[in-house]
C-alpha cells in the first residue's frame, strides 16, 4: 500500500486483543506437553522473569522445526470478527499492523493469515539468541510507521488490552481498550472483550 493511499493506520496487539482464549505461547506450548509450565510463566509479571521464561520456552522449540511450530497454530481461536474487522479496514485504505510481544514466527503467521504485512514480536534467531520485543518497542515501531505514511495522529488507532499496550496507545489519536479493566490513561475507549467488526466501525467511523 502506497502512503498516498492510506487513509491511517491501525495497530492492533495481538494475545488478548485478536486472539481469544489461550495466549500463542499456550498454543505452542500445548502439543509440546509443557501447558502447565507454560502457565506458569504466564503469570510472570517482570521483563527479567518474561526474558527468562523466553529463554526456557526457545529451549523447547530447539529440536522442532520452524514450520511444524507455525503448523500448531491453526489452534490459536480469533476473536469474533477478526478476520472480518481486519479485512474492512484494509479494504478502506488502513494499514494494519499487529504489534506484539510474543514470538515473531508466531506474529509473522498469524498476521499471514489476515493478509496483514506489518507486524512485529519478540525474534527467536537461528544460533538461539533472542531479540526482545517489549511494550516501549511497539511504541517505536508505530511511530516509525507514522513517520513512513507521513499520516497525522489522528489518524491512527492503537487497539489492546494490557498494560504492554500502553506505550503504543499514547502514540495514537484514537485508544481503544479491550481488557476487562479500564486502564489509567486519557482518552481511551474501552471496548471489553469487542467484537473486531464493532472496533472496525468505531475507527472508521471516527475518520469520517
Amino acid at each position: 500500500m502506497k502512503s498516498k493511499d492510506v487513509l491511517g493506520i491501525a495497530a492492533f496487539d495481538l494475545d488478548g486483543t485478536l486472539l481469544r482464549g489461550r495466549t500463542v505461547c499456550e498454543v505452542l506450548a500445548e502439543p509440546l506437553g509443557r501447558i502447565e509450565r507454560m502457565r506458569y510463566f504466564e503469570a510472570c509479571g517482570t521483563q527479567e522473569e518474561i526474558a527468562a521464561a523466553r529463554r526456557e520456552m526457545a529451549s523447547w522449540y530447539h529440536d522442532h522445526d520452524l514450520v511444524q511450530l507455525q503448523t500448531y497454530l491453526s489452534r490459536a481461536r480469533w476473536v469474533p470478527g477478526a478476520r472480518e474487522g481486519v479485512a474492512r479496514l484494509r479494504d478502506a485504505g488502513v494499514e494494519v499492523a499487529i504489534l506484539s510481544v510474543t514470538w515473531g514466527f508466531a506474529v509473522r503467521w498469524l498476521a499471514d493469515e489476515l493478509a496483514v504485512q506489518r507486524c512485529l514480536g519478540t525474534e527467536l534467531l537461528p544460533d538461539g539468541e533472542i531479540t526482545h520485543c517489549w511494550g516501549p518497542d511497539k511504541a517505536q515501531f508505530l511511530r516509525q510507521l507514522i513517520a513512513t505514511h507521513g499520516v497525522a495522529r489522528d489518524r491512527v488507532a492503537a487497539i489492546g488490552d494490557s498494560a504492554s499496550d500502553i506505550p503504543m496507545m499514547h502514540e495514537a489519536g484514537l485508544r481503544i481498550f479491550v481488557g476487562t479493566t479500564r486502564p489509567e490513561i486519557a482518552d481511551v475507549v474501552h471496548l471489553p472483550n469487542a467484537n473486531i467488526q464493532t472496533i472496525a466501525d468505531r475507527i472508521l467511523e471516527s475518520w469520517v
